[in-house]
């Protein structure tokens, strides 16, 4: 025997057969597009930084302060052209909490945009981005992602989900190629609140 379910008079049927397998016409979303569709979905950027040596300088640093975890799906790394040729290095710290990123404590151009332009909502409990620049640092932290980028290029980084609790941070070192003495770039973070994750 089937059994079918329909919602009032709007059509909507959910049918199930006599292998008790439910059968529903059905719209699939992801986390990340569910949450930016109910105004849960950010971007962090530095804003455009000017590096004139070769050395690592720390540039980007983000501290979650929410009540619930944020969740990054992407990182961007936006270099433009070096005067030297070679490839720059990108360096993810994972939980960083020293160096003068932190201590000098610099508002990234673009802290925590909504990604939803019809919502109001706002990260709640000022979760905190810092833009860094040429010579500043990072002392701590552990090194957990670290990638070779060629210079003029924009990069976005997808490695799956990374889950940040309240409290944890994550940061970002850039190292020019050899011979720099001008490059623009910028460091960006897509990220979700993961507000759901404790619903039924």
């Amino acid at each position: 025997m089937e059994v079918k379910l329909k919602s009032g008079n709007s059509g909507q049927v959910a049918k199930v057969d006599i292998h008790k397998r439910l059968h529903v016409d059905s719209i699939t979303f992801g986390r990340s597009e569910q949450e930016v569709e109910i105004g849960n979905g950010y971007n962090s950027n530095t804003g455009i930084l000017s590096l004139t040596t070769a050395s690592k300088s720390g540039v980007f640093y983000f501290k979650n302060n929410e009540d619930f975890d944020i969740v990054i799906t992407n990182m961007f790394y936006i270099l433009g052209n070096s005067n030297s040729n070679g490839d720059t290095l990108v360096t993810v710290l994972r939980n960083p909490t020293l160096g003068t990123v932190i201590t000098d404590a610099v508002a990234a151009e673009m802290s925590g945009v909504n990604r939803n332009f019809g919502s109001s909502f706002t990260l709640n409990n000022e979760s905190v981005s810092y833009k860094g620049g040429e010579g500043k640092t990072f002392t701590d932290g552990a090194k957990v992602i670290e990638s070779i980028v060629q210079s003029g290029k924009r990069t976005v980084l997808n490695v799956g989900d990374i889950v940040m609790p309240k409290g944890s941070t994550i940061g970002f070192d850039v190292t020019p190629p050899t011979g720099n003495t001008s490059m623009d770039i910028q460091i960006a973070i897509s990220f979700f609140v993961d507000t759901l994750k404790d619903v039924d």
